[in-house]
């Protein structure tokens, strides 16, 4: 059995992850410096880029892989952090909405997480209403307002998924 969060590939329900690739890095960050939040946010493509491409044995990078499109989102989650695993990204691109990629990925990741921990969290832009519509219906609770962690004058919600 692999470990939790093994950068290998990945079949899921409706989708595939496998490990991010460098090849991925400028077409991913352009997605991402498009959509919210990182758009409100201010993030630019080459900031995105770096921190795709960025050295971090705690953070494990996926593609989200749909039908034969390929990039269809990504996961990046940071494990071992506090007291459970943590979903440092999770975008699925307009394109690929509203297939249940998202669900697939996130059930996929608290299974994941589940053998560590008993506890899965995450972090939402206060101002970015439908993840946290979607993180609330995968059982996340908000825990706590963070201000300023990301943008001055923007606050974060950290989130947590009891597990099991």
């Amino acid at each position: 059995m692999s470990p939790p969060f093994a950068r290998e590939r990945h079949a899921l329900d409706g989708c595939r992850l496998r490990p991010l690739e460098e090849s991925d890095h400028h077409a991913m960050a352009a997605a991402l410096a498009g959509i919210d939040p990182w758009a409100g946010l201010g993030y630019g493509p080459e900031t995105l880029e770096r921190y795709l491409g960025r050295d971090d044995g705690a953070l494990v990078r996926f593609a989200v892989e749909h039908g034969d499109d390929g990039r269809a989102g990504i996961l990046a989650v940071r494990s071992p952090w506090l007291r459970g695993p943590y979903v440092e990204l999770l975008a699925i691109f307009p394109a690929h909405q509203g297939h249940g990629l998202g669900q697939a990925v996130m059930d996929w990741t608290a299974g994941q997480a589940a053998v560590v921990s008993a506890n899965l969290w995450a972090c939402v832009s206060a101002f970015n209403t439908a993840a946290r519509r979607f993180y609330a219906a995968q059982g996340f609770a908000e825990v706590a307002p963070l201000a300023d962690l990301v943008a001055p004058g923007q606050a974060e919600i950290l989130l947590r998924r009891r597990l099991g």
